[in-house]
């Protein structure tokens, strides 16, 4: 690689990295998701590492002065390996069922711990100003051990789609790494690149296969919120139609309640009524019974004919409160026909019925139920003595008075 272009890689993952920083903390923002967040933080360490080496030039094994550089170099790269594997270790879940995921990830925590240390020490008490790379070699071989020791864990016990992609990328990040440590500690190129420039392309590898990884569980994501959505809907409708049919039975509770108060007045109005006129007809009766036997004996016909009324009345009454609103049309026909049965045919005569289309196009209420009848029954009594032995003809177009009765 030419000196011009000795860093071009560097600040290709470093452009590649800050804009999926932006992008994925936006989306942490939008989503609230904790694997988003972690990947950011990690995203983060990559910047500012990539950001410090292209700002300060450090060299990690060739510098030869003391400086902020050397200082801050091996704290920031421990930062990154950290980083990483507390995200991948959210993903692959190591406190659920993951015995060598955990001893693994717990490894790598204590053995970055002791590095800290250990140039903590360098930096205070020796005069050490740039990383060995015999030092380099055996502290990052130990941490790739355990990586690759997680890893081959999480292949045997993860088996979701979305897990087995953050697997391949963290394979993908830790075959380079190796590479990476043994170019560093050989100083030979591999595959026409050098040292950390195989760690970076590995870098590059892995953020595509996380950002695909993390897209496809914001997929699936997205996927499992339609489906609720849809159950929630299908659930809303179902409901709906449970409180329409509650709705309904309710006014139909409401409508019997008010028919039966309207059939409870009008059976104290009427038999008040008629009780009324009953014993008025009976005092009457019974105060000439011995002086004029013939008028005594109209006010008890009047009695009778006035309690077959009552009775006929109420049975009216205690039919028309049962009624339901979506069979007024037929009930009140059949009530007719019944009625008609029961006067004519004692006396031979025979109906015939001829029902208009026009009939069932009225809107029908209890109280025009009740005046049809009423004047049914009185155009019946008036021409049973004109018919003899006729048929009478009973057409019905409208209510409550459209209606003739004709012989033939």
């Amino acid at each position: 690689m030419t000196p011009g272009n000795q860093h071009i890689i560097e600040w290709f993952v470093l452009g590649a990295s800050a804009i999926m920083l932006v992008y994925h903390a936006i989306l942490f923002f939008q989503q609230r998701d904790r694997y988003i967040l972690l990947y950011s933080n990690y995203l983060f360490s990559l910047v500012i590492y990539l950001a410090f080496r292209r700002w300060t030039h450090y060299d990690t094994f060739t510098n030869d002065t003391f400086s902020w550089a050397y200082v801050i170099d091996h704290p920031l790269i421990l930062y990154m390996l950290m980083s990483y594997v507390l995200f991948i270790s959210r993903v692959l879940e190591i406190n659920n069922n993951a015995r060598v995921i955990k001893f693994a990830v717990i490894s790598f925590y204590i053995c970055i711990g002791l590095f800290f240390a250990i140039h903590v020490y360098k930096v205070l008490f020796t005069n050490e100003m740039a990383m060995s790379r015999g030092y380099f070699l055996w502290s990052k071989s130990v941490l790739l051990f355990f990586a690759f020791i997680g890893l081959y864990g999480a292949l045997k016990v993860r088996k979701s789609t979305f897990v087995r992609m953050i697997i391949a990328g963290g394979i993908v990040y830790a075959f380079f790494s190796l590479l990476t440590v043994y170019s560093i500690y050989a100083q030979v190129r591999i595959l026409g690149l050098y040292e950390y420039e195989l760690y970076f392309i590995g870098c590059l590898l892995d953020i595509l296969l996380f950002s695909s990884a993390l897209g496809y569980r914001s997929y699936l994501i997205n996927q499992e919120k339609i489906q609720t959505q849809q159950l929630l809907t299908i659930e809303s409708e179902k409901n709906k139609e449970l409180l329409q049919v509650q709705h309904s039975i309710l006014q139909k509770k409401n409508e019997l309640r008010e028919s039966q108060e309207v059939m409870n007045r009008q059976l104290q109005n009427e038999v008040g009524a008629s009780l009324s006129s009953i014993h008025l007809y009976a005092e009457l009766a019974g105060s000439i019974v011995s002086t004029n036997p013939d008028k005594s004996q109209e006010y008890l016909e009047r009695i009778s004919g006035q309690s077959k009324q009552i009775m006929e009345d109420i049975g009216d009454i205690i039919w028309l409160a049962h009624i339901p609103k979506e069979e007024m049309h037929e009930a009140l026909l059949s009530r007719i026909r019944n009625y008609s049965h029961e006067i004519l045919n004692a006396r031979q005569i025979a109906v015939e019925y001829r029902i208009e289309p026009t009939y069932y196009m009225v809107p029908l209420t209890p109280e025009v139920i009740k005046e049809t009848l009423v004047s049914i029954k009185a155009a019946m009594k008036e021409a049973i003595d004109q018919i003899g032995g006729k048929k009478m003809v009973l057409e019905i177009r409208g209510l409550p008075d459209q209606f003739s009765i004709s012989f033939a």
